[in-house]
């Protein structure tokens, strides 16, 4: 038996949680670095923000669906793996909330597999989201002194079921456009967002991964749409990547635009930066700007290429595994 151990934030389930999960979000140094009390400055900023976030979460149903969602995604693969008889049981770990990627090791190592093959659900690679997700992983699975062999996925943002996933959401996204214009809408790839010393200090890749993603997909894509990529989610003071989401809908309502599609190129499953921020932020900023059609692309977990992505995946890990 090979596991998968797939990696990722979380988020709050009931309103309840947003203070809490906010708490471990600040405390996280890879995502908001403080040079001395980062326990009293996690604390500080999420009751500070909570009452916020609370009144967004309330918009999109009071909780976040990233769990439940990633839950589904362990369900569907396994059955597929089931399927093709292969015995690969499917599990989800998260960074700031439960179950915890600690508690989920231990679910895990009860069950004595012979590997396990680890992928953070973040297909760009980031020092704020895989490397800190990676190291909890690492924390967790030295703290318990395993010895399961692993594999490990560190980016995806080229594999091209990634890119034919957001081709397929893009397409359909299109389909609600009048035929006559759907070669030239235009197209608008929004990632979260990332400080500008992370990629300057740290040497991120992120926005270049990020970047040859959106390339590769309006490559297979075809037609005459032309692409444009900004950054949203800003938080702090902070310079962060530039242009933003925000400000630029507001430049394409300037040039003469009149239709768009966006799509949350970084974001697999629905997020409170999609429902919410896109949803009931950026899109009616767009349209105050003369933007009348703005069309966001459906999040890739409803579509068939997530889980194919994520097969082949783990599929090209098992030959190590199996001494193959």
């Amino acid at each position: 038996m090979i596991a998968v151990l797939l990696l990722d934030f979380g988020g709050p389930e009931k309103l309840d949680d947003v203070e809490p999960f906010l708490k471990n979000l600040f405390s996280d140094r890879l995502i908001f670095p403080f040079p001395f009390g980062q326990e009293i400055f996690a604390k500080i900023i999420a009751k500070y923000r909570s009452p916020k976030v609370i009144e967004e979460y309330k918009l999109i149903g009071g909780r976040s669906p990233l769990i439940e969602q990633s839950k589904n995604i362990c369900r569907d693969l396994e059955e597929g793996f089931k399927k093709a008889n292969l015995d690969i049981p499917v599990f989800v770990g998260m960074r700031y909330w439960k179950p915890t990627i600690d508690e989920t090791l231990s679910q895990i190592a009860s069950l004595q597999p012979k590997g396990m093959v680890v992928i953070p659900m973040f297909p760009h690679y980031s020092t704020a989201t895989t490397l800190s997700v990676l190291q909890e992983f690492q924390k967790s699975y030295d703290a318990r002194r395993l010895t399961i062999p692993y594999q490990l996925v560190e980016w995806w943002y080229d594999q091209p079921q990634f890119i034919a996933a957001w081709c397929y959401s893009i397409k359909k996204a299109l389909d609600s456009f009048d035929e006559k214009i759907r070669k030239t809408v235009p197209i608008l790839f929004t990632a979260h967002g990332l400080p500008v010393s992370f990629v300057t200090e740290r040497k991120d890749p992120y926005p270049k991964q990020v970047k040859e993603s959106c390339e590769k997909i309006m490559t297979y894509l075809g037609g005459d749409n032309p692409s444009y990529l900004s950054y949203q989610s800003k938080v702090g003071p902070i310079e962060w990547l530039k242009p933003s989401t925000m400000k630029f809908v507001k430049e394409l309502g300037s040039r003469g635009v009149r239709e768009l599609i966006i799509v949350p190129i970084s974001f697999l499953t629905d997020h409170i930066e999609t429902l919410f921020e896109i949803d009931h932020e950026i899109i009616p900023e767009a349209k105050k700007a003369g933007i009348a059609q703005v069309v966001r692309c459906e999040a890739l977990y409803y579509g068939p290429y997530l889980k194919k992505t994520l097969e082949d995946l783990v599929l090209r890990k098992l030959p190590s595994l199996l001494g193959g």
